[in-house]
């Protein structure tokens, strides 16, 4: 292998296995809503940038909690070999975002309590002795529930940048939050289906686990034909070819999904998806 697919890889390594990619698309799925719905334009960026760095910080909680125990995992193997580096990020990120994490913080004050529930079901999503992520058909849904919480619910709740909390939402806010929730939890399903084998030796109980890998793909094309239809009464933006678009590349991926695909079929496609939907709703 040369000395530059070597660097490429390194590099492809630490966006994907470090969580960056995985923050980046939590800050796209954040401000995404503010090209739907102009009344919520402000909190949607300005929670974008929390949701970027609490996703980076409790995604790597959660992998230094996974790294300590015994595994088989290629993807906790290099992570135990690269926490140093990954930790120097964090720390860096603390330092550059701290002005605006605090002004985040008082100018949203009210949506804050909604999150600090959030963080604590992300610890209990993975920390003993709950474990959500163990509980049969828990998994993905305790993903999706938190992500549209944190990502969409909370700034709805700031109407013009003034709180309304979640009385003020109007149809088709409520429609656009159902969607995305169908959404997110579709894509966990190919996670799932990547580590089948895995969560079948630690009692994982998730839908491939459960039902079966074919049949978990139907619940995930499911999911997708909702949040596909829910697009057409939608009225404030006109979704259905954005949408559409969407459907059919992740349907594509949810198909073409299996254990044994490479770790970047799942880091980078899948959650390249919700990127690529963002820059559809930016550039349409």
């Amino acid at each position: 292998m040369s000395q530059q697919s070597k660097i490429s890889n390194s590099f492809f390594d630490f966006l994907g296995f470090s969580n960056l990619f995985l923050a980046i698309a939590v800050c796209c799925s954040t401000f995404q809503g503010a090209f739907i719905f102009d009344n919520i334009a402000q909190p949607s960026f300005s929670f974008a940038i929390l949701n970027f760095a609490a996703a980076f910080f409790l995604y790597n909680l959660q992998r230094v909690y996974q790294s300590t125990l015994p595994t088989t995992d290629h993807r906790l193997h290099w992570y135990r070999k690269n926490k140093k580096w990954i930790f120097t990020l964090a720390i860096l990120f603390v330092f550059g975002f701290w002005e605006v994490v605090w002004s985040i913080f008082m100018t949203y004050r009210e949506g804050i309590f909604v999150y600090s529930i959030c963080a604590f079901l992300s610890l209990l999503y993975f920390l003993p002795p709950l474990s959500l992520r163990k509980v049969k058909f828990v998994k993905q849904f305790a993903i999706a529930f938190v992500w549209v919480t944190v990502c969409i619910v909370i700034p709805f709740m700031f109407h013009n940048n003034e709180f309304t909390g979640i009385r003020a939402f109007t149809k088709d806010e409520w429609l656009y939050v159902i969607s995305q929730f169908c959404f997110i939890a579709a894509l966990c399903i190919p996670f799932d289906i990547r580590d089948y084998v895995k969560d079948k030796e630690e009692g994982t109980q998730s839908f491939p686990v459960s039902i079966g890998i074919k049949n978990s793909k139907r619940v995930a094309i499911g999911l997708m034909l909702i949040y596909f239809i829910l697009s057409f009464f939608i009225e404030v933006r006109s979704l259905i070819v954005i949408r559409g678009l969407i459907f059919l590349v992740t349907v594509i991926v949810i198909t073409q999904a299996n254990e044994k695909r490479h770790p970047y079929y799942f880091v980078y496609l899948t959650d390249g998806i919700i990127i690529l939907q963002t820059l559809l709703l930016y550039v349409l």
